[in-house]
């Protein structure tokens, strides 16, 4: 009896030997999360978990385990729980994982959505507004807050054209590469609501709806602000193109000879 349990125990003892000596060792030093909003609100999102090794060994380790796991999802996830989707991780679709090993060592993880990101709001045939969908960030929301993590940095590419309406919570960095507006939260941040919002110019129909045109014109911040450039424009060209004509009328006089019968 007594030597089946010390069996037992050299066993488990050697197990768990085997196991700390295979066990991985990395961390993610940077987690980034890119969501690419097009004209219609779908998202197309790319997740890379930056790996830092702290020897060769543990790289080739881990190099090792991505030929063994390939693109499965789940076999990534059940290697660690924390390499799974951040946004709307219940309806992702055409998901794939893959570790690339080059001047950075990354996981990257790019998936879609079954469905929109961004909810429709007021819209006429000029402009459309867009809200985003909270509940698509649950996996962030934490004790009553929207919480973005430490190393933690989340991209969030609007559709070209598409312009910033309202206040960005949690606070953001709000950049600008050709059209796209880009909102940005780098980690730790919080807040108690999780709000983005813009508008984007629809493509107007060479049928334009002339309620909807003068509503748009007389009735928003943004016609009115049309309204304001155009006036200033014409004042400005009425004052060059008088200023000009007086100008030539002045020439005309002092370089005109009246000869005198």
């Amino acid at each position: 009896m007594k030597k089946q349990f010390l069996l037992s125990i050299f066993l488990i003892s050697l197990l768990f030997l085997t196991s700390f000596a295979s066990a991985q060792n990395y961390s993610v030093w940077l987690h980034t999360v890119d969501i690419e909003i097009n004209s219609i609100g779908d998202a197309q999102i790319s997740e890379k978990f930056h790996l830092f090794f702290p020897t060769d060994e543990d790289k080739l380790h881990f190099r090792n385990l991505s030929a063994r796991f390939g693109s499965d999802i789940k076999d990534w996830q059940a290697f660690n729980p924390n390499f799974v989707p951040t946004i709307g991780s219940t309806n992702i679709i055409n998901g794939k994982i893959a570790y690339s090993e080059d001047e950075a060592n990354y996981l990257e993880l790019s998936y879609g959505l079954t469905d929109s990101i961004m909810a429709k709001g007021k819209e006429n045939s000029l402009v459309a507004e867009y809200n985003i969908k909270a509940n698509y960030f649950n996996s962030l929301y934490e004790s009553g807050l929207w919480v973005i993590p430490d190393n933690t940095q989340i991209n969030i590419i609007l559709p070209p054209g598409a312009e910033i309406k309202d206040s960005v919570e949690p606070s953001a960095l709000i950049s600008r590469v050709g059209q796209n507006n880009i909102i940005t939260w780098n980690g730790y941040k919080s807040a108690n609501q999780l709000n983005v919002k813009y508008v984007l110019l629809r493509k107007i129909s060479p049928l334009v709806d002339l309620n909807d045109f003068t509503n748009f014109l007389f009735r928003t911040n943004e016609g009115l602000t049309i309204i304001l450039i155009i006036l200033v424009i014409i004042a400005i060209v009425s004052w060059k193109r008088k200023k000009i004509a007086g100008k030539i009328e002045s020439f005309v006089e002092n370089n005109t000879i009246i000869e005198e019968e």
